[in-house]
């Protein structure tokens, strides 16, 4: 594709970057540096104006990013209290958090301005402290642990973001199941792809998946509705379609990241310190819009053939789709690290032999779930109706 062919479209998806302070210390952040630099009302409110008044789809979907947002709670009520006056149903909020802030007044206000949220915990207590510390080097898991029934209360479907990094692999299957057990029904794992990962790291996370296939497969048979993405995600290339320019990762055009400073970014692992070295990544600001040069070049980028995909039996069913992960690894959009090569071939088998022979029991869930388009609305619906009546899956 060339770039008097690229048409660009609006966006639809923006990661509100409020602060760049958090109150972890994640070992795999990507986030830059903890600082208490934080977005102005002012370019909030423009970020806004932005987004509302022509920049974005409607609805565009907003998510509040860091750092850690709630470090601004009293700036995020303010930017929705401003969005819903100013332009009614036009934005809808998401947050992403760790979990440790979250308090009864937090949860109410979510409720009330619909406001689902993601939380990141990687596991058990073991695996999670692992890597998400406290600033005082002490793990944060017992901090979340103590706020699930509270976020339960408010959103059943919760989704739990889990990252695996080397030093973890061999923790994997035991920390989805805990996971699940805990009352977690979607959970969106992915390793730390800038991690210092090896052959035998990639054989470790074989067996722990292949653990896994076998716990998966029994929950679908028992017509349990549970949601894993390395499994689901590429399931899903498998029955339906593969993924195409887009579809995964299509930063720059329909997803974009707004920085504290009101720099406009491809996606939020390009922002880095938000500093003047990093404004060769930017493609414009809230108070001037777009550069649209540099928002084609990177799209053109992200959605140039990959040379060491051609001919590839997997191309189209793997996260080398996502240019925001090779980047992120390489430095380069378009050039995959052969690890994830490696660990891509290694998880599609396991997840084809698991979708084979859930096809070949017939699994009316699996059928279901990959075959029926309404699956998602219907599943809430049943949801709906089992409530209801006094009972839960």
């Amino acid at each position: 594709m060339d770039q008097k062919k690229l048409k660009l479209k609006y966006v639809k998806y923006c990661a509100l970057n409020l602060t760049h302070n958090c109150n972890l210390r994640c070992t795999y952040c990507y986030t830059g540096p903890k600082i208490n630099k934080t977005m102005q009302r002012t370019t909030a409110f423009k970020a806004i104006d932005f987004l509302a008044g022509g920049g974005a789809s409607s609805p565009c979907t907003v998510t509040f990013f860091g750092g850690e947002p709630l470090i601004e709670f009293t700036l995020l009520k303010e930017i929705v209290l401003y969005s819903v006056k100013t332009y009614g149903q036009k934005i809808i909020f998401r947050l992403s958090t760790n979990g440790t802030s979250l308090s009864p007044d937090i949860i109410q206000f979510s409720k009330q301005y619909d406001i689902v949220f993601a939380l990141s915990i990687d596991g058990h207590k073991e695996q999670h402290d692992h890597c998400r510390c406290l600033a005082s080097g002490i793990g944060s898991y017992n901090d979340i642990e103590k706020n699930i029934p509270l976020i339960f209360s408010f959103n059943p479907y919760t989704i739990a973001v889990s990252v695996v990094v080397p030093e973890t692999a061999h923790m994997l299957a035991r920390g989805v199941m805990h996971l699940f057990n805990m009352g977690f029904r979607y959970v969106l794992q992915t390793i730390d792809y800038s991690g210092s990962w090896n052959s035998q790291h990639i054989k470790v996370l074989k067996g722990r998946y292949n653990i896994l296939a076998d716990y998966y497969a029994e929950a679908i048979s028992r017509d349990k509705k549970i949601y894993y993405s390395p499994f689901d995600e590429r399931i899903k290339t498998w029955a339906q379609k593969p993924y195409g320019n887009g579809d995964l990762c299509d930063l720059a055009n329909t997803q974009i990241a707004i920085a504290p400073s009101g720099r406009i970014y491809p996606c939020v692992q390009f922002i880095g310190s938000d500093e003047d070295s990093y404004l060769e990544n930017t493609i414009g600001d809230v108070y001037k819009g777009f550069i649209k040069k540099r928002r084609e070049e990177f799209v053109l980028l992200n959605y140039r053939e990959k040379t060491s995909c051609l001919g590839c039996d997997l191309n189209g069913r793997c996260a080398t789709f996502c240019g925001c992960i090779n980047w992120r690894a390489t430095g380069k959009l378009h050039t995959i690290p052969p690890i994830i090569c490696e660990y891509e071939r290694m998880l599609i088998a396991i997840v084809d032999a698991l979708a084979n022979k859930l096809w070949k029991k017939q699994i009316p869930l699996f059928k279901r779930k990959f075959y029926e388009k309404s699956f998602p609305v219907s599943l809430y619906i049943e949801d709906c109706v089992i409530k209801k009546g006094g009972k839960h899956i």
